[in-house]
């Protein structure tokens, strides 16, 4: 009897992946960094850069497979010492070894106090001798694993780098290859003139490959076991090969793996992850652990999440955060490469298992009370310290005054009239049915309709997985006709009509950051309106097409700013310290409708069209959003949180008989735009499973998918 043997498992998590076969995609990348490596006559300096474990040290690797010099590699994951001649010396080994193996030319391993004592001896001494044994052929030379000259000791890596420049400006006939996770903000003399390579993760063809191919003949994945690998992964090659190495522990013998299969090891994948998750979770701010945590906790339709609802999330539970801190907190977690950002104020995880492993591990509750506890912990003792021991002080001398008071005067007793306390009048608590005399229109006959020939009515945004930014889109009412607006590798959003339909304003980033732009209906001769440093958003135009409206953070605040059609005599608005943003006109021009926070709370206010008067016309604790007038001007539509999820609200343009239109408590409700006949209201929704754009009438009632595609709609404006 013959004993089977359990096969080996083909999947890597515990180093980089060395040789070729195992290494799937970055083929652009790596032919990109071996092209310019390999240019004649040139010193090049390439920098890897990615967050980490996303394949920098694999791609590094195979690098130096394919360049045709000499090249040699200095591992300094598992350096303890990070003094720049410890470094320094630790390279000059690792080629002095490498050197003998490979020309079996006796180099001898440099002594430590030659580094001490000589600033100059690597490239002065120790690498002219590698030259000579070499024949003098152009070296190059690879750091890996910077992030192991240990992570709070940022001085040893800038003496590094600043080592390296001066290198690279004493005439010796070197290349540079480095991989590092953050591009550093010092050592501009260095990296000034580098080449970088930047990685994320795996195209989906690429990951697809990695799951398949290393088990192919032991272990056969069923098509939704591979594809839920690569939802929980995201294409991150750790990620891919934890499940999958997971998996094939789990199923080797049989020989299949089906989705169940996957499922049954994310609670042991979240375990051996936590290394990696917890990596990122410590380089983070409180903010920034707060926020993530909410945003794991949200449910969102294709992972897609929307700051307003991280906002009443974290109101909800307690988490008492600025409008600028969440926004601050939210750069800082795409900056870490933790979300990716696909709007203004829309994001997704990078990776679905940390969303996971943040809401198993990290939950926002038991977040929230650890920040309280130390919070009334530390107000307590300073309250002790400050107060309690004066506050005896005093209590004792007033005891001793009040004994020499009674001692030597007689007590006055006598009856005082007590003041009666001014009634005080109380708001009156909003109504929230609907008591205005509107026809009953079930008993209304139907007209016959009118056929026409389709126009696009409705602009919005639609997601493009290839570039991973938003572009401007256009359809009919019924959508039978749908037309793409712009097309660029960066987001462009927030798309709004003039009346009469011939030109459009929206938000790009295609200058850097974010711009308010004018385009023709079409999309043609985009014009940047606003050019200035600092982000715009949220434009409106007036109704008569002379000015826009918008929001900016120029003066370091979000502000509503004024300015005419062609960009010029912008002026500002409001002057507040709190957020103010969003407005839309009114159909008359007369009045404005914003959002702002000034209250406390993200509230819908109106002021005239020249900045006077601004009014409040909501009042509740949760959020109220996105104000959009009705085509006559009596109504405002807007969304808002104070049912427990979002949805679609109407109200009197004077704020009185608020009432819920969408009324669908298990999905969430965004971006309300009346057509312009008052006939219809289009606005985006995640009831369907996906971000898509919906129709309801006025009374809301019937709610019709208007897009009900795979890909993701947002942001309708509606002009018909």
């Amino acid at each position: 009897m013959v004993d089977r043997q359990e096969p080996s498992n083909p999947y890597v998590i515990d180093k980089p992946i060395a040789e070729q076969a195992g290494f799937f995609g970055r083929e652009r990348e790596l032919a990109q960094t071996v092209e310019i490596l390999s240019a004649r006559g040139t010193r090049r300096i390439v920098v890897i850069q990615g967050s980490h474990r996303i394949g920098k040290s694999s791609l590094l690797r195979q690098v130096l497979r394919r360049l045709p010099q000499k090249a040699f590699l200095v591992d300094l994951s598992a350096l303890e010492e990070g003094r720049l001649a410890h470094v320094l010396w630790r390279a000059a080994t690792a080629i002095a070894s490498a050197v003998r193996e490979d020309t079996g030319r006796s180099v001898a391993d440099p002594e430590f106090n030659d580094f001490l004592s000589d600033a100059g001896f690597f490239h002065e001494t120790f690498l002219p001798t590698v030259y000579r044994a070499l024949g003098r052929r152009r070296l190059v030379l690879a750091f890996d694993g910077m992030e192991g000259l240990e992570r709070d000791r940022d001085l040893a890596r800038e003496s590094l780098y600043s080592y390296l420049a001066a290198v690279m400006d004493s005439g010796l006939n070197l290349s540079l290859l480095l991989s590092v996770e953050d591009w550093p903000d010092t050592a501009s003399a260095l990296f000034g003139d580098a080449y970088r390579i930047l990685l994320g993760p795996l195209e989906e063809d690429a990951a697809m490959d990695l799951v398949l191919e290393p088990a192919r003949g032991v272990l056969d994945f069923e098509y939704q076991a591979a594809r839920r690998i690569l939802e929980l992964s995201s294409g991150h090659p750790y990620f891919v090969q934890l499940l999958c190495r997971l998996v094939f522990n789990r199923c080797a013998v049989k020989g299949r793996a089906a989705e169940k299969d996957v499922e049954a090891v994310v609670e042991d994948a979240i375990e051996v992850a936590s290394p990696y998750v917890e990596r990122l979770w410590s380089d983070t701010s409180a903010d920034a652990r707060t926020v993530a945590a909410a945003l794991a906790s949200l449910r969102g339709a294709r992972g897609i999440l929307l700051e307003q609802d991280l906002r009443y999330a974290l109101r909800r539970r307690g988490a008492e955060l600025s409008f600028p801190e969440i926004s601050e907190a939210c750069q800082e977690l795409v900056d870490r490469d933790v979300l990716g950002r696909l709007g203004v104020m829309s994001y997704r995880f990078r990776v679905e298992m940390v969303r996971v492993w943040l809401n198993t591990r990290r939950g926002l509750d038991a977040l929230i009370q650890v920040g309280r506890a130390k919070q009334v912990a530390t107000t307590a003792g300073d309250w002790i310290g400050r107060f309690l021991w004066p506050l005896i002080g005093l209590l004792a001398a007033t005891a001793v005054l009040f004994l020499c008071l009674v001692s030597w005067q007689p007590v006055a007793r006598g009856n005082q009239p007590v003041p009666t306390p001014e009634a005080t009048e109380q708001p009156s608590s909003l109504s929230y049915a609907l008591v205005t005399a509107t026809p009953d229109i079930r008993f209304t006959p139907t007209p016959t309709p009118t056929p026409r020939a389709p126009t696009l009515d409705i602009a919005y945004v639609q997601w493009e997985e290839d570039t991973e930014s938003w572009d401007i889109y256009a359809m009919s009412r019924d959508g039978s006709m749908v037309v793409r607006i712009t097309d660029n590798d960066v987001d462009d959003n927030s798309p709004v009509w003039s009346a009469d339909h011939s030109w459009l304003v929206f938000v790009s980033k295609r200058d850097g950051n974010q711009e308010i732009y004018r385009a023709n209906s079409d999309g043609s001769e985009p014009t940047n309106l606003t050019q200035h440093a600092a982000a715009d958003w949220t434009p409106s135009i007036s109704p008569d097409g002379t000015k826009v409206v918008l929001s900016s953070l120029r003066d370091g605040n979000w502000e509503l700013y004024m300015m005419n059609a062609d960009g010029s005599q912008l002026a500002r608005m409001t002057f507040n310290e709190e957020p103010d943003y969003s407005p839309a006109w009114s159909p008359d021009g007369t009045t404005i409708a914003f959002v702002s926070e000034r209250d406390g709370n993200l509230e819908i206010y109106v002021m005239d069209a020249d900045g006077a008067h601004e009014s409040r016309l909501t009042f509740n604790d949760a959020l109220d959003l996105s104000p959009s007038w009705s085509p006559d001007g009596t109504s405002i539509a807007f969304e808002s949180y104070r049912d427990g999820n979002m949805e679609i609200y109407v109200m009197n343009s004077d704020g009185t008989e608020q009432r819920n239109l969408t009324n669908y408590p298990t999905a969430d409700d965004h971006g309300p735009s009346w057509s312009k006949g008052g006939l219809g209201i289009v606005f985006y929704s995640n009831r369907d499973g996906n971000w898509d754009l919906h129709e309801m009438n006025p009374q809301g009632g019937e709610v019709t998918n208007l897009t009900g595609s795979a890909s993701i709609e947002q942001e309708p404006f509606w002009s018909s």
